[in-house]
């Protein structure tokens, strides 16, 4: 009998080693941000003890970092109602997520709350409040509009979409930035590095000659601005910015210029159902055809977004939060089916129509430019044929190379700022030094990447005054 007892007993505690060692395996996996390689684990235990505060936050976390948000809810209310401080940024995160902005606000304040009580620093929990409150009013109010088609295509090659008029001007993606020019050829707006950011630059056409390009004034130097497009009327600007005052990642933009000052105006948020969590940029309004267009990857798998084609209001109309209802707004916000906006069917049938005549007129080959390098006043390139110089080919195609490598670090970076605003105090000191070489790396780039453009364009002048 004492024999039985102990071999039972033993077996008992190997069980209990073996889960043990398991659970630390998967704490160092979550640690490590291998979130997919721990939520099995955590799932079993959770199942097993459905009451174990840590076990909820695990798990739900593994939810939200794999994208189940609404799997992870339940888990992560329950792990918050126990005080387990790291649940709640994880529970903002998946009710911003899921469009319950009033549900994050009150998260965030009872996070803010229980740090005050202990004493710890509350500055980001206060930045996803003012994010959350500004997500809130946001939904309250979502414009109403009518969108006619949408179609997932691949992000790199998301400008073919786009069946514009030619009296939009021209939207290219041109060595990886964004270029557009209006259509009497004489303003141009792109992207470009700028600092430890990406931020917009215009030139005019002067007579025959392309002014120096000169940073666009009066913008947001909070994030990235990127994706220009400028009305017909030469003062309305549309731009994709990712900076605070964005839902999450990109959000669309708009700002009017200011003759008197000869800047632009603070711009504004384009707001619901335009903007979402996701990314959301280049919106772009055919004014002649009065269709409009934007890109969004809500929803979406890696390396696809979706373009939707919507017919723009002549003056903004939101819906009635307390007569429409909470849950109507949130699925047109969300565009959960574009279906739901067709109120009227002949405005549907006629924006199609127009899109089909755009469609059916787009030449078959548009010339577009590779890229656009300035060499001076009177000379700017478009090809690599275009160099007189092998030598400052050479440094351009370099140049051009380390401009990509500076994208691709910056979206890294945001990513992983992203993260660390919605993780846990363990995630962040792993986080934390991975930023910050990130940005050591992105401020080094960005001066190589100044004093190669300049190298590369000094070769050329001085070959062209030979």
């Amino acid at each position: 009998m004492n024999k039985r007892y102990v071999l039972l007993l033993a077996a008992f505690l190997g069980i209990t080693l073996m889960q043990a060692q398991t659970l630390s395996q998967a704490r160092e996996l979550f640690n490590q941000g291998k979130y997919a390689e721990a939520l099995p684990t955590f799932q079993r235990l959770v199942k097993q003890s459905p009451s174990n505060a840590n076990y909820n936050y695990w798990y739900g976390a593994c939810c939200v970092e794999t994208g189940a948000d609404s799997l992870a809810t339940p888990y992560l209310e329950k792990a918050a109602k126990r005080k387990v401080l790291d649940a709640y940024p994880y529970l903002t995160r998946a009710q911003m997520a899921q469009y319950l902005y009033d549900e994050a606000v009150e998260t965030c304040e009872d996070y803010i709350e229980l740090l005050t009580a202990k004493k710890k620093e509350t500055t980001d929990a206060e930045t996803a409040l003012a994010r959350a409150r500004m997500a809130s009013l946001m939904l309250r109010g979502t414009e109403r509009v009518c969108v006619i088609d949408s179609f997932v295509v691949d992000r790199d090659n998301f400008l073919s979409a786009y069946n514009i008029g030619k009296e939009c001007g021209s939207v290219v993606l041109a060595d990886g930035n964004i270029f557009y020019q209006n259509e009497l050829g004489q303003k141009r707006y792109w992207a470009l590095p700028k600092g430890k950011h990406i931020g917009l630059f215009t030139s005019d056409k002067l007579l025959d000659e392309w002014t120096a390009p000169k940073a666009v004034e009066g913008l947001s130097e909070d994030g990235d601005n990127s994706y220009p497009y400028l009305l017909g009327d030469g003062t309305t600007l549309y731009y994709a910015n990712n900076g605070s005052e964005s839902l999450g990642g990109y959000d669309i933009f708009v700002t009017r210029f200011n003759t008197e000052t000869g800047k632009f105006l603070k711009a504004e948020n384009l707001g619901m159902p335009y903007n979402s969590p996701a990314n959301d940029y280049m919106m772009v309004i055919d004014e002649f055809n009065n269709l409009g267009w934007f890109a969004s990857d809500r929803y979406q798998p890696e390396g696809k977004v979706c373009i939707y084609v919507f017919v723009p209001n002549a003056s903004r109309e939101t819906f009635d939060y307390e007569n429409d209802g909470e849950e109507l707004i949130v699925r047109r916000a969300k565009l959960s089916s574009i279906r739901d906006t067709w109120t009227d069917e002949d405005v549907v049938r006629q924006a199609r129509q127009r899109l089909a005549m755009l469609v059916h007129d787009r030449p078959t080959q548009t010339e577009r430019p590779d890229f656009t390098f300035l060499i001076d006043d009177r000379t700017v390139y478009h090809k690599l044929a275009d160099f007189r110089s092998r030598e400052a080919q050479t440094l351009f195609r370099q140049w051009q190379q380390m401009q990509k490598d500076y994208l691709t670090l910056s979206q890294q970076l945001d990513g992983l700022r992203t993260r660390y605003a919605s993780s846990p105090e363990a995630s962040r000191q792993t986080l934390a030094p991975q930023i910050l070489d990130l940005e050591k790396r992105k401020e080094q780039m960005s001066s190589e990447l100044d004093e190669l453009e300049i190298k590369a364009r000094n070769t050329e002048k001085n070959q062209l005054d030979r």
